[in-house]
């Protein structure tokens, strides 16, 4: 029967595959709401509506960004299947806030993660070295599946 077939190893294994867009939002949204509530006393979770238009951000972006020191990674085949459409690599921006950054340099992306806590975490990561790459995106992405795990 259906209800036997999802554990936590078919959950573990469908959250490290591509998944659809509108899912992966309502995922990150949720690990969002983790973050404000590991974070200081008396803050109120975000309601999804609070997002104008969520989009889902590709920190590397879908197409390749060729110009030099662009702070990504090569995309080979191994980037293409593992990590582009991973978790670990989208963001939750409102709408504009997406449109707005398109397929920059990740540095410019960078500078404009300032408003929600998962944004927050991306600074965090890369304020060293300023590059998001392979080990980085791995990184955040096994700290979300982990939270999910938990709670789903």
């Amino acid at each position: 029967d259906w209800w036997g077939y999802w554990n936590n190893d078919e959950l573990l294994r469908t959250l490290n595959m591509g998944m659809n867009h509108n899912t992966a939002k309502i995922l990150l949204w949720k690990y969002e709401n983790h973050l404000i509530q590991c974070g200081k006393a008396g803050y109120k979770v975000l309601r999804y509506d609070d997002i104008e238009q969520p989009h889902l951000e590709h920190i590397a972006p879908q197409t390749e960004n060729k110009e030099p020191n662009n702070g990504y990674c090569s995309y080979d085949e191994d980037f293409y299947n593992r990590y582009l459409e991973c978790l670990g690599n989208y963001l939750l921006l409102s709408g504009s806030h997406n449109i707005s950054l398109s397929n920059e340099r990740f540095q410019k992306k960078r500078e404009s993660y300032t408003y929600l806590r998962q944004q927050r975490e991306v600074l965090g990561m890369t304020e060293k070295d300023l590059i998001w790459d392979k080990d980085k995106i791995h990184l955040r992405h096994s700290k979300i599946v982990d939270y999910l795990i938990q709670t789903l």
